[in-house]
């Protein structure tokens, strides 16, 4: 007989859910200590950042009500 027709997609978001779950699980326990690449830490200079280029600065659009006067 199979499930009725408002119950296929509870169905399908379980069953989907589920194979997510345990993919996810999979790849946990796969994942070691030994493979996690350890990044070097990145200390911040005293020095402030120079710009090379000017920086444009954006001003909120305010819309030309009165046409006539620019």
């Amino acid at each position: 007989m199979g499930p009725r027709q408002e119950d296929n997609a509870i169905l399908l978001l379980v069953t989907v859910s589920l194979i997510c779950a345990t993919f996810a699980g999979i790849l946990e326990i796969g994942w070691t200590d030994a493979t996690v690449v350890v990044r070097p830490t990145v200390v911040a200079s005293d020095q402030p950042v120079r710009l090379v280029e000017p920086v444009r600065v954006m001003l909120p659009f305010t819309p030309n009500t009165t046409p006539s006067q620019r």
